[in-house]
């Protein structure tokens, strides 16, 4: 059951191989969702074994490339987790940051991609939707239909071994994936690796939140770590050595 990196933006795409399903998570371009497609393709695996595209947060990093891959693979569903649903339907927006929390969560993720041109081309082309910025954050998918029926305690389709773990902070819809089985944990942007050897995420909504939701992973035996932005962490004892 590997996780496979796709990267095609300025955050990491995985790919969750399970038995003869795929997940996709966090497909944040069209880039990245055209990368997913050839990934498959060059190991000439069916496009409806790509069963669900899923995100561990409702930003635009994180879901802009959804209408490609729907594009691509026609008979994939878009699932989001439960509280997504409030955003879609008008009952909730996304949480705003600060000017000075943007200029510090957002420069350390930004400086280090290797090709600003091509991930900022890939932006423009992709879904224009979830923008943590006043008058934009409205904005919501339109030719896409989108369940909202991922939460924790329940299965996850297409994945019998791995199951989503809430983890507010980041957002308050931010989630994680984790597979027992695996010791495999897709952290999202709850937990980054931009220094070589883990963070807690200080770009958030909730700062007292995110950290316990640190302490709720911390519990988890952990050996590989796929973090939303930064390379990922494998052979880990556990979640001790990030910092907070």
């Amino acid at each position: 059951m590997p996780v496979h990196l796709i990267s095609g933006g300025y955050a990491n795409t995985y790919l969750i191989e399970d038995g003869d399903s795929f997940v996709a998570v966090d497909v944040g371009t069209s880039l990245a969702a055209s990368k997913t497609h050839t990934y498959l393709s060059r190991r000439s695996i069916d496009t409806a074994c790509l069963r669900i595209v899923t995100a561990t947060h409702f930003h635009i990093d994180h879901i802009g490339g959804i209408p490609r891959i729907v594009h691509l693979f026609p008979t994939i569903r878009v699932c989001f987790s439960a509280m997504v649903e409030d955003y879609l339907a008008g009952r909730g927006k996304i949480c705003l940051f600060s000017p000075a929390t943007w200029l510090k969560g957002l420069l350390p993720v930004f400086a280090p991609q290797a090709d600003h041109l091509k991930n900022t081309a890939a932006a423009l082309w992709s879904d224009k939707v979830a923008i943590p910025l006043p008058f934009l954050r409205g904005l919501l998918p339109s030719n896409y239909r989108a369940e909202c029926i991922l939460d924790e305690g329940q299965s996850i389709p297409a994945l019998p071994h791995w199951e989503l773990i809430r983890a507010p902070g980041h957002t308050p819809d931010s989630v994680c994936f984790y597979s027992s089985s695996e010791r495999a944990l897709i952290s999202g942007d709850t937990i980054l690796n931009m220094k070589g050897s883990g963070e807690l995420n200080r770009f958030c909504c909730d700062p007292a939140t995110i950290r316990k939701s640190f302490k709720k992973l911390s519990a988890l035996p952990i050996e590989h770590m796929y973090p939303g932005h930064g390379r990922p962490l494998p052979n880990l004892d556990g979640l001790g050595a990030v910092a907070q």
